[in-house]
């Protein structure tokens, strides 16, 4: 393989990292917090769309990985990290987007699940209860605002690829 082709489907790969990072888990926390309004917080219902929330959850984390490994893959091989465009990009995931992704990952794969483990008729646990609240109030919250505004910014870099200062110089 030649680094066009090398280049192609590093692409093909990082477009579809990011279609599996963004899509299915919104689509499941729509889907979430649409019954959890209609059904309330303890419904059986409203536990069966958690778990099918978390296995997006895992899809999205997966993505992600995906995500930035495609990407360091097409700046090394292509790109080189001297762009200042893709410094602004870098800057812009390490300062915001990943911050944010370890905060999901670490609600949504380890501690989502040890609580409804421990769900029963009456509900959660007064901490199981407080961590809940802490991920809907504060980690999907600030997801939701500064994720699209992140994915936007990036977008535009990307695309324009603006004669921007190097962060380096």
């Amino acid at each position: 393989m030649n680094s066009v082709e090398w280049f192609i489907g590093l692409k093909i790969l990082h477009i579809g990292a990011l279609i599996f990072w963004l899509g299915p888990s919104l689509g499941a926390w729509f889907m979430l917090m649409a019954l959890r309004q209609r059904e309330g917080e303890f419904t059986p219902a409203t536990h069966l769309a958690y778990k099918v929330f978390i296995q997006m959850l895992i899809l999205e984390h997966v993505a992600f990985v995906c995500l930035l490994a495609s990407g360091i893959a097409m700046a090394a091989l292509v790109f080189g990290f001297a762009q200042p465009w893709l410094q602004w990009k870098l800057l812009i995931i390490l300062l915001v987007i990943i911050p944010l992704e370890i905060a999901d990952i670490w609600y949504g794969n380890i501690k989502l699940p040890q609580i409804f483990a421990q769900l029963n008729a009456q509900g959660y646990d007064k901490l199981s209860s407080a961590r809940l609240h802490i991920y809907h109030e504060y980690v999907t919250r600030a997801a939701i605002v500064a994720i699209p505004v992140s994915v936007l910014a990036i977008m535009w870099l990307v695309i324009a690829k603006p004669n921007i200062i190097s962060l380096w110089q």
